[in-house]
């Protein structure tokens, strides 16, 4: 299920997931389809849930960046030393264990790192509903309220602007900004 290609974790592999995700109509439903089908206990699944969005809205507005690290870290994000997580930052819910934030990072303000897309069924020709790791390497600066989607790898000591849509992986050294994110100049270290 996993892979090693960073420096600090042992990242996850990309995989479909059920369309629809949280829309359906019945508990028993959701817990069904964001399992994808294992067998896991919807107790233990729902006290899973209840503990990230806890953690979530707690980290949300926490005025300490150590508590906002401990937090993130709890709900199963991947945070090494070192790393900047500011206030008002969404790092998901659903999939929080695919998001990888190496050291010396800086994540500032009103950020959104979501590792997971799943439309509606009826969308299922057109795109595919997935979870996929975001990769933040070491060094790297998001500015406030950027927005980095799934799949998505910032190299390191990369810089990206304020407001900016990350749909592409980031080169490293490399400074990029604008919907979409496009590269705006170099790093110099």
């Amino acid at each position: 299920m996993s892979i090693k290609n960073s420096d600090e974790f042992i990242i996850r592999k990309a995989h479909a997931i059920p369309y629809g995700g949280g829309q359906e109509s019945n508990m028993q439903k959701l817990i069904h389809n964001n399992n994808n089908g294992k067998s896991v206990n919807p107790l233990l699944y729902g006290l899973k849930r209840l503990r990230n969005y806890i953690c979530f809205a707690l980290a949300y507005i926490a005025p300490s960046n150590k508590i906002r690290i401990v937090l993130n870290r709890w709900k199963g994000v991947n945070i090494a030393k070192g790393a900047y997580i500011g206030m008002c930052v969404f790092i998901d819910n659903a999939h929080p264990e695919y998001i990888y934030i190496e050291e010396n990072v800086s994540v500032n303000a009103g950020c959104m790192l979501i590792a997971h897309f799943n439309p509606m069924i009826h969308f299922r020709r057109t795109v595919l509903a997935k979870v996929d790791p975001i990769i933040i390497k070491k060094g790297a600066m998001l500015g406030l309220r950027a927005i980095i989607n799934p799949g998505v790898t910032i190299g390191e000591y990369s810089m990206v602007a304020a407001g900016s849509v990350v749909y592409r992986n980031v080169e490293p050294k490399t400074i990029v900004r604008g919907n979409p994110a496009v590269e705006v100049g170099k790093v110099r270290i």
